[in-house]
């Protein structure tokens, strides 16, 4: 067991760097775990793993000894920007889809204090957005200033062959026997995002478990016919 992160936002244990599926992405690999990288700035489009990623540098931060805490900023939303008060005293705080607190005068202000904060100390910091530090809709002009002066990182999407593996190493981790042709046929038929594709496994493991099959093109014709 990891130690208890210091707010209620759970890891999922199957995000570490171990199993994330790299290919063009090395770099993001290596300077995420860094500790020589005090600020870095992770954008990509939907589906490219960088939910993963940064619960991925909050396992290892802590599998070194370190404190570490994840915040998913759609679920930050619904609560005070005072819950960031005193994080700058752990060594890592990840901040997943800063971009949805964009625009929000009290947590804009929030964050830049905090940034401030964890300068002053020395710790890390590392934030994922679906767009770039550049094209950031912040009204916060100190704040726009701060994430633009991080390491920016392009999470870039994967090719067809490493979106394949990584979607056959996703269904090894449910147990589930996915061939090639099968990995194919989800990939041409449905988006390639590794959201929308993690969705269909998780659909497919439930009814293999139901009907007792394995995934052969049949099988996943029958369903996900309502998903087409």
């Amino acid at each position: 067991m990891y130690p208890q992160l210091p707010l209620p936002f759970t890891l999922q244990e199957d995000f570490n760097f171990e199993n994330f599926i790299a290919h063009e992405n090395q770099l993001v690999i290596e300077s995420l775990k860094n500790p020589n990288e005090p600020f870095i700035f992770l954008w990509g489009t939907l589906g490219t793993g960088k939910t993963h990623l940064l619960q991925s540098a909050c396992q290892h931060q802590t599998q070194l000894g370190g404190t570490a805490s994840y915040l998913p900023s759609k679920e930050l939303i619904s609560t005070s920007p005072q819950l960031l008060d005193g994080l700058a005293n752990l060594d890592l705080i990840c901040i997943d889809d800063v971009n949805s607190l964009y625009e929000k005068a009290d947590w804009e202000e929030a964050l830049f204090n905090l940034f401030n904060q964890i300068k002053q100390v020395g710790g890390r910091l590392i934030v994922s957005s679906t767009v770039s530090p550049q094209h950031s809709k912040i009204t916060l002009n100190d704040l726009k200033s701060r994430l633009n002066s991080g390491l920016p990182l392009n999470l870039s999407t994967l090719s067809d062959e490493s979106t394949l593996q990584a979607l056959q190493a996703r269904a090894q981790k449910l147990g589930l026997e996915l061939n090639r042709e099968a990995a194919n046929y989800l990939m041409t038929r449905f988006p390639r995002d590794l959201h929308t594709l993690w969705g269909l496994l998780n659909q497919l493991d439930q009814a293999s478990l139901v009907a007792q099959r394995k995934l052969t093109i049949p099988f996943l014709k029958a369903t996900l016919s309502s998903s087409l």
